[in-house]
């Protein structure tokens, strides 16, 4: 079977959706699929134009031109790379949804649409609500299966369709090299893109005044999107915690690993997340998840049995609670690290790929 991957970005951006449609091609290409990937041909933020054209671990990967209206990308061209498709799948909510919905006359292909968070990671303004409850309640009912990938995406998308149209598939991960090793006492680590939602300035005054009177290092990981290093690192020096709070940048894969395997914590502040993907790796690394009290992870931890939640806007709360983190046995640790690794293995990338297997051979027999 061959399947049209459309999202916004692909290599050689990185994101943790870019990461997940990565993996599922993969496993997909395993099964004996062919895979191709049609995105925009700019990376978000960047103004370097990619090549038209290209493969990577044997993926096809189409690059069209684009309108860029912010949040709303127009790039009618994607139509003509899936004339000779079976299944259009696309990742996350927007242009590329709507106009294939509407195309369906014209294309007369099925429609598969993964949520990724829909479109309120950065709040519910009255537009998003217009546009989410009153176009999408329409317009989506035209596709042959939405894909929730979460469990806050699936409560979401059942407010405006019917239980029959909305399925529960998470994301797949690759956490293949995610391993804990030997954990250094109070390491703490987070691992995103360098962006506004992650609330990074808030994370560094909350981390640098838990850590005045413990010993506990933050290394912060990740590419600039809408943060700058620079600001960052000037915060950590206004605050103090030059000896305690690390930004590290971008890292490679390999360094990423090492790093994870010896920190004992996972931490995020994070006020929208489409999955969080990042954190699964680090809970199969045995980091312990220390996360912001939002629906998406919420769902990562289990009633205290495998991390934390804490309501970082309250800092004085969130200053006290991380400190009590700080101060935790060794032993309660590790049955939090184990619990941790178990919920992680859940996230099979092998098995999330049997489903859409499955997925795709339903729809396109409709």
């Amino acid at each position: 079977m061959k399947i049209a991957h459309v999202t916004h970005h692909f290599w050689p951006c990185i994101g943790g959706v870019e990461s997940s449609i990565e993996t599922l091609c993969i496993e997909l290409m395993k099964k004996g699929h062919f895979c191709r990937v049609i995105c925009l041909n700019r990376c978000g933020n960047s103004k370097d134009i990619l090549s038209s054209r290209e493969k990577h671990k044997r993926i096809e990967i189409l690059r069209v031109p684009f309108l860029d209206l912010g949040i709303y990308k127009i790039a009618p061209k994607v139509i003509e790379y899936t004339k000779d498709v079976d299944v259009i799948h696309i990742h996350g909510i927007g242009f590329f949804s709507d106009f294939f919905l509407l195309t369906k006359i014209f294309h007369r292909k099925p429609v598969v649409i993964s949520t990724h968070g829909g479109i309120f990671h950065t709040g519910k303004s009255l537009i998003k609500r217009i546009y989410f409850y009153l176009w999408c309640r329409a317009i989506l009912r035209l596709a042959h299966k939405v894909v929730a990938v979460s469990e806050n995406d699936l409560k979401i998308f059942r407010e405006i369709l019917p239980n029959s149209k909305v399925e529960y598939i998470t994301v797949p991960f690759n956490l293949t090299g995610f391993k804990p090793g030997k954990k250094e006492k109070n390491t703490f680590i987070f691992v995103g893109r360098l962006s506004k939602n992650k609330n990074l300035p808030l994370l560094i005054e909350i981390f640098a005044k838990s850590s005045e009177k413990n010993n506990a290092m933050l290394y912060i990981a990740g590419g600039e999107f809408d943060e700058k290093i620079k600001v960052l690192k000037e915060l950590v020096k206004r605050h103090g915690a030059e000896g305690r709070i690390k930004i590290l940048g971008r890292c490679s894969d390999k360094k990423l690993k090492e790093i994870l395997s010896r920190c004992d914590f996972f931490i995020s502040a994070s006020s929208h997340e489409g999955f969080g993907i990042s954190t699964i790796e680090a809970m199969k690394a045995g980091c312990i998840p220390v996360l912001s009290k939002i629906p998406t992870f919420e769902t990562f931890v289990d009633k205290g049995k495998n991390g934390y939640i804490i309501d970082f806007h309250d800092i004085e709360l969130a200053v006290h609670r991380l400190s009590e983190i700080m101060s935790l046995e060794e032993d309660e640790k590790e049955v939090k690290r184990s619990n941790s690794i178990a919920y992680a293995n859940l996230f099979d990338q092998s098995r999330v790929a049997d489903k859409f297997d499955v997925l795709y051979s339903e729809v396109s027999k409709k």
